[in-house]
């Protein structure tokens, strides 16, 4: 059940993200190609560049937190072991979820302000809201992943969560974890450790 929500948020998250961008670059080339060869101007498409760009990055968090890339204090969980470990991730997922499902909660409530249904876009002539839904839809998807994290941290038993993190960023910037070890030569000209 896990892995079949797990296939079917990271497809959306996906489409979304990668869409959102995919869009707003063919937007912008045509756009710069357009006033190059013939001179006409598409006076819309800086603003839908921009709105194409912010679903992009809203989307584009939940595919971080898909991957545990996310900005997180990991300071504890990087520290302990076993169990202990285990409880910080765990705390860590809860602390997500609040605070993404109070963030959730609040866009959706913008989006009901009558400021978001009256107030138009300059260019677009689109009301507000459709720009705020951005965060609304992006949040939600937060909510939902961090769902699925949490309790995939809570099903992982402990012992597999005991991962080398020193090897794992050595690994992502290409380098061996040997060629970063500190090597002690003995003391130093005063008598003390180097």
């Amino acid at each position: 059940m896990m892995k079949t929500i797990d296939t079917y948020l990271s497809r959306v998250e996906n489409l979304l993200a990668g869409g959102c961008l995919i869009a707003a670059t063919a937007l912008a080339v045509f756009a710069v190609l357009l006033r190059n060869i013939t001179g006409d101007v598409l006076f819309w498409s800086e603003e839908a560049v921009i709105y194409l760009i912010i679903f992009s990055t809203f989307f584009g968090a939940v595919v971080t937190l898909r991957h545990n890339e996310h900005v997180a204090v990991d300071i504890m969980p990087a520290l302990l072991k076993g169990r202990a470990k285990k409880f910080f991730v765990v705390l860590g997922g809860l602390a997500t979820l609040v605070y993404a499902g109070f963030i959730a909660y609040l866009s959706w409530a913008l989006i009901t302000e009558p400021f978001s249904r009256t107030t138009i876009t300059p260019a677009l002539k689109l009301p507000l809201w459709v720009v705020e839904l951005s965060l609304a839809v992006g949040m939600t998807l937060f909510f939902i992943r961090a769902v699925e994290m949490t309790v995939r941290a809570l099903r992982t038993p402990a012992t597999e969560l005991d991962k080398d993190i020193l090897a794992e960023e050595a690994a992502a910037v290409g380098i061996d974890v040997d060629d970063i070890a500190i090597v002690d030569d003995g003391p130093d000209e005063k008598g003390g450790a180097r």
